[in-house]
């Protein structure tokens, strides 16, 4: 029997007789139940961050691009640039409020400057049975709605600002390139009361919680279940992002990072 990998105890045996030979983390042996807690909870503390490429060029200001798409006239670009520094709105939803831009326009001003593609209609089926095995609750905390795949890419619909570090943190656990559509808050919301995953909930299950300790709890918890299971981490932004996969499960937990 191996020594148990917490360095606080390297017990020979398993402390936990439930679990009868013990349980393998990433390739690694654990004694007992806490002391594989401990291990994930380092993890989760501790996650990994995809580090963003380097752009080549700063983005353009989003009033020179509604002024270049025809979206505003000069004027009324000086108008909203005005009354924003009063008001400290964004400047989009400034000049929604002064009358001078509509959502469609301010969703495609936001688009080309994010350099993505955007969408003023969701066809509401598209996110019933959605591809990605996420729960609602995640899809609500990534900020990214799944709506359909073809090969290894999966469309997500988000909104402004884009959630580049849940779109890396995606990639890196699920092997999914992500492709964002930019929508209007509105439509998000109305397309987030329509979704529903697809896949088998038998296998791939997800979910949100949010203390450190508890979801430490959960992964160990989805990882026994196997006895000999992989786990993987990524930051993402205000959250921190677990999937554990053995032969025949795959969970995520996001927990709130600290």
């Amino acid at each position: 029997m191996p020594t148990c990998a917490d360095a606080s105890c390297v017990r020979w045996r398993p402390a936990f007789g439930g679990w009868g030979g013990g349980l393998r983390l990433n390739g690694t042996w654990y004694c007992s139940r806490p002391c594989a807690e401990t291990a994930v909870r380092q993890g989760l503390e501790s996650p990994p961050v995809v580090a963003e490429s380097a752009s080549a060029l700063p983005p353009l200001r989003l009033g020179a691009l509604l002024r270049h798409q025809g979206a505003v006239t000069p004027a009324q670009l000086e108008h909203g640039l005005a009354a924003q520094r009063e008001s400290g709105l964004k400047l989009g939803a400034q000049l929604k409020a002064l009358g001078f831009l509509s959502t469609d326009a301010l969703v495609r001003g936001l688009a080309a400057q994010a350099g993505v593609s955007y969408l003023t209609t969701v066809d509401l089926s598209r996110v019933r049975q959605a591809p990605g095995g996420l729960s609602a609750d995640m899809v609500r905390a990534l900020g990214l709605l799944p709506f359909e795949a073809d090969d290894r890419r999966l469309h997500v619909l988000c909104t402004a600002p884009i959630p580049k570090p849940a779109l890396r943190a995606l990639a890196r656990l699920t092997g999914w390139a992500a492709e964002p559509y930019l929508v209007d808050d509105q439509l998000w919301e109305r397309a987030l009361d329509f979704y529903a995953p697809a896949g088998d909930g038998e296998r791939s299950q997800s979910e949100v919680v949010h203390d450190v300790q508890v979801a430490s709890a959960h992964v160990v918890q989805a990882a026994a279940a196997g006895r000999d299971a992989t786990v993987r981490y990524a930051g993402c932004g205000g959250f921190v992002w677990a999937r554990v996969e053995d032969k025949a499960h795959t969970q995520d937990v996001l927990v709130q990072a600290h």
